[in-house]
């Protein structure tokens, strides 16, 4: 089955929760995502999943002591928040919100388990708001239970599509204009390295990591000319700099997890998957400390051979 309709994040130590709750949400005629069932023997976690969550319309938490203190977990709903997915948190004990969980599901609609009879009442619950979801995606309105803050991407993504439209056609109908003002105003030289640096970061992919470094870096430097550029010639670009910031942060606190995971085995397999995934955080960040760990296995090389 290559289509699911919610991933299911958890601790290991949570399975038989997350097990139970499974089977509630998919007799109710609802697929799940849920490792380690769905994933195939022989293929690389981190990547499977972050295919996964792409996948799913719905992202499932099952909050505890145990997935507050997960990595994956943590990596698994920044993808889900990055993404814009649709999240509901399961709470199963009194383990309160703190760091980064409670920066991304402070606002969200909890369900809380409950014990015996309660326990599957929950859950029912818990399916009849996503029953309550997909009827609303089906007629294009926004679920009430939704977030603030997911009521405000749909707008920001709405407002980006307009910048984009209003620049473009802005662009084509000012260039003779900027050419000429250009010779006789030397402030037009910032307008246009200001105009130039948005639309190199607008039409950059959010597939590839060197183009996200590279959107940010832009929109960064478009950012610190704006004390020079008169406000009607300004830009609203702050959403797309915020989701490409909030991309870049998941990818280099998945990768520097997976990396640190893969130096703990000390293997020239493991040795080789650390490599690449704290050169890909260098990419993102150059971490002085993060440098070190990889000239230390970098050091340890001479064992390989």
């Amino acid at each position: 089955m290559d289509k699911f309709d919610i991933f299911i994040s958890y601790s290991s130590k949570d399975k038989a929760v997350a097990d139970k709750l499974v089977t509630q949400i998919e007799k109710a005629g609802y697929t799940c995502w849920i490792a380690p069932r769905n994933i195939v023997a022989g293929v690389e976690y981190s990547e499977v999943i972050e295919k996964a969550i792409l996948k799913c319309k719905v992202f499932l938490i099952i909050f505890s002591e145990y997935s507050e203190k997960s990595s994956w977990v943590r990596s698994e709903l920044n993808i889900a928040f990055s993404e814009n997915k649709y999240l509901i948190p399961y709470k199963i004990d009194a383990t309160p919100l703190k760091g980064t969980m409670r920066l991304l599901l402070n606002d969200k609609h909890w369900i809380e388990k409950g014990e015996g009879g309660d326990e599957i009442k929950q859950m029912n619950l818990l399916v009849s708001a996503i029953q309550k979801y997909y009827e609303l995606l089906e007629k294009g309105e926004i679920d009430d239970s939704q977030s603030q803050y997911y009521t405000n991407i749909v707008k920001q993504k709405k407002l980006k599509k307009r910048v984009v439209i209003f620049t473009v056609v802005g662009l084509v109908l000012a260039i003779g204009l900027v050419a000429f003002l250009i010779s006789f105003f030397p402030r037009m030289q910032q307008i246009k390295k200001y105009n130039d640096l948005v639309d190199q970061a607008i039409v950059l992919s959010d597939t590839s990591i060197k183009d996200l470094v590279n959107k940010k870096k832009f929109l960064e430097q478009a950012r610190d000319l704006e004390n020079d550029i008169p406000a009607m010639r300004q830009k609203d670009f702050s959403t797309i700099l915020s989701v490409t910031k909030t991309k870049l942060d998941s990818i280099y606190l998945r990768n520097l997890d997976d990396a640190r995971m893969f130096a703990e085995m000390e293997t020239e397999n493991g040795d080789r998957q650390a490599i690449d995934r704290f050169k890909i955080t260098l990419e993102i960040k150059d971490d002085s400390a993060v440098r070190d760990e990889l000239n230390i296995i970098l050091s340890r090389q001479w064992m390989y051979e």
